[in-house]
């Protein structure tokens, strides 16, 4: 049988930035490590369908009437570039879907649009532009666009001047790709080193569990060896500088002596040390500890607040609210039942908001929640009382991460109040769930799945609240619990 080549794709650079090994143990892993990869989940694949059925509207809605070539997205790749150079030879104002190949490297820009300037294919040349959901361009983006630069180049012996992705919204966003190639050729370099077999360096990020398939893998590897990589928000960087200098494992970092290794590389601060210091103990003896005391203000009306959305569509379909007031706590949700509902629920959402007293605090974990209700602002139109509701914004998240150690690899909102005793109710236990279970409702119409949705948000603002309890009693001072833990049991 005769074996598929082994291209190198933009897609690996999605992958490498996403997780490291992603891209090697595509090609390496072992028979036990193949046993730890995770399956695809039927809302994986359905969201993918999804997002090619999304690209391929927004492209109709930029790019119809512009004499649009669309090519096949299956086959042989050969054949697929094959037809692709005949489409670019033959001048095509816009290429959706083309194929770029040159040795073993192979792209699939989503869209190659003809512009001015002469090359081997005549007075015009192509430059590549992405479909995404995204409303700024990340680094996988700009490293995928300038791959698909580099082939193009190749191809028809001029590099594109700019390329650029389009979202939903259809705004577009440009850069040079012949700037900044420093971070690319060094991802590059690895990227063929791993193809050569040769294997990453030890990471583990979250990422590696939500997005990859190999988080098992890349956990047991971790563990297996008592690896640093096991320590929370230590960056490859920062991974790499310790291996040099010898500190490889959570043991070698308990005891580190940092005075002696403090500035022996860039980002080894005293500070940061103590930080990884700190971590690797708690992770060895369960030790939580507080480094910098906690408090907030005190108010009459307290807001929780959390946003449900579906990233590959750019939807939101819920905003759930816990308001505390008088004693008592009160959840209240605006809901899209449909995404084409998702402006209505806007709406009510800022109408209700100008029903606010004077004087509140609202409470939320992570930036996702303004930067969603910037994105819908600018979809829909703001107002002065969501200035205002912004502007009462208290993040969570740092007092309850560079405050506060805890013995977790990972400091999401669902570690930390799972760790200290907090308890989801329902079926869903994670937002790509409550993305599933979303798309069920909207196809299936039972009543029971949107109830479930409506909990699951409902515990995450629940969440919110009891994070903020816990950070306010047991975090208001400088303190080192071991287990057993003072709030064990604590939870209703």
């Amino acid at each position: 049988m005769k074996r598929r080549k082994d291209y190198l794709t933009a897609t690996d650079f999605y992958k490498f930035l996403t997780c490291p090994h992603w891209p090697w143990l595509d090609r390496f892993a072992s028979e036990g490590e193949a046993a730890l990869k995770r399956e695809q989940t039927p809302g994986e694949i359905r969201r993918w369908d999804d997002g090619v059925a999304h690209e391929k509207r927004v492209m109709e809605q930029v790019f119809g009437g512009r004499g649009v070539t669309e090519l096949s997205s299956t086959g042989n790749p050969e054949t697929l570039f094959r037809e692709t150079t005949h489409a670019m030879e033959s001048g095509a104002e816009i290429i959706y879907q083309g194929t770029l190949i040159s040795g073993d490297w192979q792209g699939r820009p989503d869209i190659l649009i003809k512009t001015d300037g002469s090359s081997s294919l005549g007075n015009w040349h192509y430059i590549p532009v992405d479909i995404k959901a995204a409303h700024v361009l990340k680094p996988s983006h700009r490293y995928q666009l300038m791959f698909y630069s580099i082939l193009l180049e190749r191809i028809q012996d001029v590099f594109p001047e700019k390329a650029g992705i389009i979202n939903n919204d259809q705004e577009e966003h440009w850069f040079d790709p012949r700037t900044d190639f420093t971070d690319f050729e060094n991802i590059l370099g690895r990227l063929e080193s791993i193809r050569q077999g040769d294997k990453p360096d030890l990471v583990l990020r979250k990422a590696c569990f939500d997005t990859s398939p190999w988080g098992r893998a890349c956990e047991a590897q971790a563990k297996a060896a008592n690896d640093i990589a096991l320590l929370y928000n230590v960056d490859v960087k920062k991974l790499t500088a310790l291996r040099l200098l010898g500190i490889r494992t959570v043991d070698d970092a308990a005891e580190m002596h940092i005075e002696s290794l403090a500035g022996a590389a860039p980002g080894l601060t005293a500070h940061a040390l103590e930080s990884i210091k700190f971590q690797a103990q708690s992770l060895i003896r369960g030790t939580v500890f507080i480094k910098e005391p906690v408090e907030f203000s005190a108010t009459p009306f307290e807001i929780h607040f959390d946003i449900e959305s579906d990233p590959p569509n750019d939807v939101d379909y819920l905003y759930g609210i816990l308001i505390r007031h008088e004693g008592k706590e009160e959840y209240r949700s605006f809901l899209a039942r449909k995404p084409e509902d998702e402006k209505e629920m806007w709406t009510s959402f800022l109408a209700w908001l100008e029903t606010l007293p004077s004087e509140f605090i609202v409470y939320h974990y992570a930036p996702y929640e303004p930067m969603r209700l910037a994105i819908l602002e600018e979809r829909y139109g703001g107002s002065i009382w969501l200035d205002r509701f912004r502007s009462r914004f208290i993040d969570l998240k740092p007092y309850a991460t560079k405050r506060v150690t805890y013995p977790l690899y990972f400091y999401g909102l669902k570690y930390i109040c799972t760790f200290l005793g907090f308890h989801w109710r329902g079926n869903i236990k994670s937002g790509g769930e409550s993305i599933d279970w979303f798309e069920r409702w909207c196809e299936k119409g039972d009543e029971e799945d949107l109830r479930q949705i409506l909990e699951y948000n409902e515990d995450d603002v629940r969440a919110t609240a009891f994070l903020r309890d816990w950070l306010t009693q047991y975090a208001s001072e400088l303190a080192a619990y071991d287990p057993p833990y003072p709030w064990e049991g604590s939870r209703k």
